[in-house]
């Protein structure tokens, strides 16, 4: 393979060319890091694997972790809290697909904790993300991402939180219901915004709970924090100091300024 082939894959052949080019990685990482790039725009226009544009574009994900489904209950019961408290909102495709997808046995979870830069505003926060396989290569999901808006390095609290219902659809590659919601008195948004802000300190310090793939070395929307932080809800792994719990309020009225 060339690198003139690298800018856009454009048919199923030319995939599995890359595909196999980045599983032996005896290129140079700047090369494979432009192969990455073309091979997660490509799987993401089709919805292979797991990769989603709000997951994608203007973020970076500095943590990952892999969901136990059959410990981490209490957890994914605050997920269908939510999605059932926003029920008057959606569509009835939208109710019957998540809660078909979390009943389904082969239920897959992970969490990504990120920045996110919109526009002249700042975000941290964390995805609770669940789905299942669907025709092998395919994926449905549902993304819950609780975030707080960021000010000069101090993360403010909960702020917002966005909702992402995408289901595999094969002529409609737009998601089947979103939302952004700024009210903060959301009582299970906010307690999801709690549990995995600690989570994300907690599980650090444990291997096991990490998602890791030798593939993320070259995505460029996975890597370390980006900005200085000297007062977080979230991990920084140079400043445990900066630890702030979810439970203290140290900026309502920033946190609840207009951030949809």
């Amino acid at each position: 393979m060339t690198e003139t082939k690298i800018e856009t894959i454009l048919s199923e052949s030319q995939y599995r060319d890359v595909a196999q080019t980045l599983s032996s990685k005896k290129r140079p990482p700047a090369l494979l890091r432009k192969l990455m790039n073309s091979f997660e725009s490509y799987r993401q226009g089709r919805k292979y694997g797991w990769s989603r544009p709000w997951n994608k574009y203007d973020l970076m994900n500095f943590q990952s972790f892999k969901l136990d489904m059959s410990r981490d209950t209490e957890l994914l019961q605050t997920g269908t809290d939510i999605l059932k408290e926003l029920e008057t909102q959606m569509p009835t495709e939208a109710i019957s697909f998540y809660k078909d997808l979390l009943g389904d046995n082969n239920l897959m979870g992970f969490v990504f904790c990120h920045e996110f830069t919109e526009g002249s505003r700042l975000f941290e926060g964390a995805t609770l993300s669940l789905g299942r396989k669907n025709a092998k290569r395919y994926r449905d999901r549902i993304d819950i991402i609780i975030e707080s808006l960021v000010v000069d390095g101090v993360s403010q609290g909960f702020s917002r939180v966005r909702i992402y219902i995408d289901p595999y659809r094969e002529e409609e590659k737009a998601p089947l219901w979103q939302s952004v919601l700024s009210e903060t008195d959301l009582e299970n948004a906010t307690r999801l915004f709690e549990t995995l802000s600690s989570l994300s300190w907690e599980w650090a310090e444990i291997p096991e709970r990490h998602w890791d793939h030798w593939t993320s070395v070259y995505i460029d929307y996975f890597g370390d924090r980006q900005w200085p932080m000297s007062a977080s809800y979230f991990w920084v792994a140079s400043n445990s100091g900066a630890r702030i719990s979810a439970n203290d309020d140290i900026s309502n009225s920033v946190a609840t300024t207009a951030v949809g």
